[in-house]
C-alpha cells in the first residue's frame, strides 16, 4: 500500500481552456503501436518543454511548482504535519525511460526516473515516538532518483474535424531507486542527539517516508495529469502517428 505514494517528481502542471491546436515542432511522427519511437522521439524529447512552459497553449513553467497548503496526518491522529508552502524543483531533469500504449485497452503507460528537491517550512504538533510536540521550522526533502511508474486511461475525441487523445484517469506507484533524505530543523529542539537517531531511521525507513510523504505526492500527481491532459488535448494525434 505505502510503495504505491512518494514524493513523486514529475513537475508539470497547468490547465487550460482554449481548444486551439499546437503544431509541435519537437516532435516526430511514428508509427502505430511503435512504443520505441514515440519514447526516443516524441515523449524524451516533449517531458523539458512541457516542464519549461509553452506558453502558446497556456502551459506555465513548472520547475519550481509551488504546492500550498499540504496537510499530513496519521490514521490514528498522532500527529498532524502541515506544509504551508512547498516549492518543488526537479521537473527539467526528468526522464521518460519507459512508454507503452496499449490501444486494445486505450492506456499508455509512462516510466520516469525523476531527481527532486522540495523546500519550505512546516508546521508540527502531536506526538512523535515518546515525544508531545509542537514545532514550527524548515523543511527539505531530496532524492536523485525517483522511478514513477503512471498509467493513463484514455479516449479518442474529435475537435473541429481532427482527432486528440483525452486522458479520463490515472493511477501511478513509486518508490526512489537512491536515498531519500528528510530534513525537519528545530523538530526536537533541544534533543539533537535523538532527532539525529530518529531522522537516521526515518532515511531509511521507506515506509515510513512515503507514509508522510503521500499528499505531497498526491498534489504533483494531480497537476502532473491536468498538464499531460490540456498537453495532448492540443496536440492532434495526426502529429504524433504517421
Amino acid at each position: 500500500m505505502l510503495r504505491n505514494t512518494c514524493i513523486f517528481v514529475l513537475l508539470f502542471a497547468y490547465v487550460v481552456s482554449d481548444s486551439s491546436t499546437y503544431n509541435a515542432p519537437f516532435l516526430k511522427r511514428c508509427k502505430l503501436n511503435d512504443n520505441e519511437c514515440l519514447l526516443s522521439s516524441n515523449l524524451q524529447i516533449a517531458m523539458p518543454y512541457i516542464a519549461e512552459g509553452i506558453q502558446e497553449i497556456g502551459i506555465s513553467s513548472t520547475d519550481p511548482m509551488i504546492l500550498e497548503n499540504i496537510i499530513m496526518d496519521t490514521d490514528e491522529s498522532v500527529f498532524k504535519f502541515v506544509l504551508p508552502t512547498l516549492k518543488v524543483q526537479g521537473g527539467r531533469k526528468c526522464k521518460v525511460t519507459d512508454f507503452m500504449q496499449n490501444l486494445q485497452e486505450s492506456t499508455m503507460k509512462l516510466t520516469l526516473d525523476c531527481p527532486f528537491i522540495g523546500t519550505g517550512t512546516y508546521k508540527f504538533s502531536g506526538k512523535m515516538s515518546v515525544f508531545n510536540i509542537e514545532r514550527e521550522g524548515d523543511f527539505k526533502i531530496h532524492t536523485d532518483s525517483l522511478r514513477t511508474i503512471m498509467t493513463i486511461k484514455m479516449e479518442k475525441t474529435t475537435v473541429n474535424g481532427k482527432k486528440y487523445w483525452n486522458l479520463l484517469s490515472y493511477e501511478y506507484t513509486c518508490e526512489p531507486s537512491e536515498s531519500m533524505h528528510i530534513e525537519i530543523d528545530g523538530l526536537f529542539s533541544g534533543e539533537l542527539n535523538k532527532a539525529r537517531s530518529y531522522l537516521s531511521a526515518v532515511n531509511k525507513d521507506w515506509d515510513s517516508t512515503l507514509q508522510v510523504g503521500k499528499p505531497i505526492a498526491d498534489a504533483i500527481v494531480k497537476n502532473t495529469f491536468k498538464t499531460l491532459k490540456s498537453f495532448f488535448l492540443r496536440v492532434p494525434i495526426e502529429d504524433l502517428l504517421a
